[in-house]
């Protein structure tokens, strides 16, 4: 078991701890409180998904372009 201190509104875990846990930056640590004293602590992964995202949109991949323009009639064509 090991100790920790609460102070100014923060939990500081031990790097011994944080080791143990595999915490990476970014992870998101889930506290649900079980009873007065008792909590259950779990780790929700970081994902990068939404930063991978932002830079596709950013750069996005050449699809190619439509020679000449095409008509409101052709677009929605296929729809009704």
């Amino acid at each position: 078991m090991t100790e920790t201190t609460f102070y100014k509104d923060k939990i500081y875990l031990p790097r011994k701890v944080q080791e143990r846990l595999g915490l990476a930056e970014g992870d998101v640590l889930r506290i649900e409180v079980v009873e007065k004293g008792v909590a259950k602590l779990e780790i929700a992964r970081s994902c990068d998904a939404a930063a991978r995202i932002l830079k596709r949109l950013k750069n996005p991949p050449d699809l190619g372009k439509i020679k000449g323009k095409l008509s409101r009639e052709e677009i929605y064509e296929d729809v009704t």
